[in-house]
């Protein structure tokens, strides 16, 4: 999947467009498992894509980004265990745009935490690859390297 691509690069930009470009591709995905990814990426770049806006168009994206989120909740209401992690990510994402840092640290550790229990180590990797963004931006580089550090043997595991 392009989007997938373009969130493994942190092209936040480019994954929002392809996302506006295509729609609601979620009608036509056949795999559960497809559509939840998608959904999951797709809140990703928005809440992404609004970090780095401001204004009328940070709004829009911050909209489009709870849009799909609920979309998510309502996935995990109904049992959907594979979403918790995702929320976790996307809850630490939303505490950083909102200006939380408190919130923001417990939402990275728990995002990191309820990806390992799952057991899906490629979002382990982008939980400590995000959280090491975070903290870079935070200018506390011993936390940033070490959450990429720890992001980047998450990855090769994963292979």
């Amino acid at each position: 999947m392009k989007l997938e691509v373009f969130v493994f690069f942190q092209q936040w930009q480019e994954a929002v467009d392809l996302v506006q470009k295509a729609g609601n591709v979620r009608l036509f995905l056949s795999s559960t498992f497809v559509v939840v990814r998608y959904t999951f990426l797709e809140a990703l770049a928005y809440l992404k894509a609004a970090q780095s806006s401001s204004g009328w168009k940070k709004r829009q994206m911050k909209k489009c980004a709870h849009k799909t989120i609920q979309l998510l909740r309502g996935w995990a209401k109904n049992g959907n265990v594979n979403v918790v992690h995702y929320l976790r990510i996307l809850g630490a994402e939303l505490a950083v745009l909102n200006g939380k840092k408190e919130k923001a640290k417990e939402s990275f550790n728990a995002a990191i935490a309820a990806s390992r229990r799952i057991g899906f180590l490629q979002d382990r990797a982008l939980a400590h690859e995000l959280t090491s963004a975070y903290f870079k931006a935070q200018a506390d580089e011993y936390w940033g390297d070490y959450h990429i550090e720890c992001s980047m043997a998450c990855y090769q595991e994963w292979g």
